[in-house]
Formats: C-alpha cells, structure tokens, sequence
C-alpha cells in the first residue's frame, strides 16, 4: 500500500530550479507529512510484535525523502558478530506487516491532505 503523488520526481525537479529555499521547503514538508504515520507505526510495533517491549530502540522509525519516494524504515540495524542471539532476522518482516502497512492505511487521509496543503502552500 501507498500514497501515490503522481509527477513528484517533476515537482520537486522544477522546484529545484527556482532555488534551494522552495527545494528545502518541500522536502521538510514531505517529511512533516510522513511523521504521524511514523509515529503510529513505532506504537504499533511495541504493541503487535512479541517482546518488542523489551527494547524499544528496535520499534523506532526513520523517515526518508528522495527525488521519487517518502519512506519510513527502522531507525535500528542488527549487529554484526557472533552473537545471533542480538539479531532478529525477522524483525523488518515483522514492522512491515504488522506496523508500518497498518499505520499507512490508518494515515492515508492524513498524509494526502498534508501533501495537498504542501503543494498549495509550495506552488503559491
């Protein structure tokens, strides 16, 4: 599941243009627009995935902004070693299912009308 804003790579290509300021606004915005469902997903992870409670460092998101795409993923990567017992395989399996595709559906209204309101705001 997505939010799709078709012609964003365009927008954001011909905000380029005109100056960093447009460019940097539109970036923070987009990111502001992905923040709820961060959030929600990261309660969602402590609360849907066994022993998430433990260490909650593990259900903490972070969100990304390309030219083409707003995406949150784990803010947490496994250790290297010898340890497997630190690791959990599973784990961005898990979010995905159980945390991050739930909270994109609860946000989808929110985040559409955030990115509505960005454009108008940008496009002014």
């Amino acid at each position: 599941m997505a939010v799709i804003v078709h012609g964003l790579d365009q927008i954001q290509h011909d905000l380029a243009r005109t100056g960093p300021a447009a460019n940097t606004a539109m970036r923070a915005g987009l990111r502001e627009s992905a923040e709820p469902v961060a959030h929600f997903a990261e309660q969602l992870s402590l609360a849907n995935i066994r022993r998430m409670h433990h260490s909650p460092e593990w259900a903490k998101t972070r969100i990304g902004v390309t030219r083409h795409a707003v995406y949150i993923v784990p803010k947490q990567r496994g250790e290297r070693g010898s340890d497997v017992r630190r690791r959990r395989p599973n784990l961005v399996g898990l979010m995905m299912g159980r945390s991050f595709e739930p909270a994109l559906a609860a946000g989808t209204g929110l985040v559409e009308a955030r990115v509505s309101s960005l454009l108008g705001q940008v496009i002014r």
